[in-house]
């Protein structure tokens, strides 16, 4: 700060200041990545809407507030998946892995980019829509994926970054772990990593699908979608 007004002011002196541990990070100095069993454990523990936010993290490697965002005023829709047929009373997914677009207003690296769902986040989502439609809602392309408990108070049409890690925080707790939410998506990134050294994922279509920033579409090669196999 002090940097920043000296140079506001002309002043070209540039202060150094030591500050022992300024680099560490203790909240995830003894964090690793869940092995399958345990992540299992963590969606069993998981409500049903958490049981989705879960799975589209740790399967799709979704960021929490492309989920929905911070203030509740966007959120991930049933129209985002592209190649499910939405009906008032459900969706269908005739292709498997099936295509989600992260839209731009949802991007930390406000650029549109798509990921893909595997048949247990499916099954999950279609589960959990099951329950909203006996509670007479109708769905359409424009519904949010995720909505409030019939309990809670819908001040916003979509679910705040901070429910989405809520759910998903209280799950990992109840399965005995300590982890942050973000884990999750380290659980993804870890899991294309492997896909990618025995050749089922180029390193530049990992990245895209991360939510990452891609110049050119160009440069990737994606060979199938047996990258969500090991997933």
């Amino acid at each position: 700060m002090l940097n920043s007004w000296l140079a506001y002011n002309g002043v070209n002196v540039k202060l150094k200041v030591n500050i022992k541990g300024e680099s560490d990070t203790p909240r995830i100095t003894d964090e690793r990545v869940p092995s399958k069993e345990e992540l299992d454990r963590i969606l069993r523990m998981a409500t049903p809407r958490g049981r989705v936010s879960i799975a589209l993290m740790a399967f799709s490697g979704l960021r929490p507030e492309s989920i929905g965002n911070y203030d509740g005023s966007d959120g991930l829709k049933l129209g985002d998946f592209v190649e499910a047929k939405v009906s008032p009373d459900g969706i269908e997914f005739p292709k498997v892995p099936s295509m989600l677009i992260i839209r731009k207003s949802l991007s930390k690296a406000r650029h549109q980019y798509f990921t893909f769902v595997p048949q247990q986040t499916i099954t999950y989502i279609q589960e959990y829509l099951t329950e909203k439609v006996k509670q007479d809602e109708e769905l359409s392309k424009d519904s949010p994926l995720l909505g409030f408990d019939p309990r809670g108070v819908n001040k916003n049409r979509f679910l705040r970054t901070t429910l989405v890690t809520r759910d998903i925080k209280e799950s990992i707790l109840k399965a005995g772990f300590s982890w942050r939410p973000y884990v999750l998506r380290a659980y993804c990134d870890t899991n294309m990593i492997i896909s990618e050294s025995k050749g089922k994922i180029s390193h530049p279509y990992l990245q895209f699908i991360m939510g990452h920033s891609q110049k050119s579409m160009g440069t990737i090669s994606f060979r199938g979608l047996s990258a969500w196999a090991v997933i």
